[in-house]
């Protein structure tokens, strides 16, 4: 079997803070709590946020990309909740359309649109068959 990622954990200063960023950037349900941890289940994946004041990485050296429908509305609340653009959302060559914003501790944040597998799939989409 191969292994997948089934957990990232972000340590950070401001736990309560950027958590609470994460649950209204992405319209997530309340978090699981604990004293110095915040946490969200998410499709597969749990994405923890850790109380560290002493954070021992520095900002920027993990990079997290979300899968998402509604790209551009996802990218407007980020910044509308205080995440710097790194860049706005952009078409591909290879179909996806993909953003990114640093979080409100200097994460990159990724967000992306997948392209159809199908490109018959697009067509439809848009009525157009």
């Amino acid at each position: 079997m191969r292994p997948s990622v089934d957990t990232a954990i972000i340590f950070s200063a401001n736990m309560v803070e950027l958590a609470a960023f994460y649950q209204e950037a992405f319209d997530l349900d309340d978090p699981h709590e604990q004293d110095r941890h915040r946490g969200f289940q998410l499709d597969g994946f749990y994405l923890g946020i850790d109380q560290d004041e002493g954070a021992t990485a520095s900002p920027g050296s993990v990079t997290l990309w979300f899968r998402v429908e509604e790209l551009e509305a996802t990218f407007e609340r980020m910044v509308g909740l205080g995440a710097e653009v790194r860049y706005p959302p952009t078409d591909t060559p290879w179909g996806d359309r993909l953003a990114a914003v640093f979080d409100l501790d200097g994460n990159m944040v990724g967000l992306a649109r997948k392209a159809p597998a199908d490109p018959r799939e697009s067509v439809s989409a848009f009525g157009l068959e």
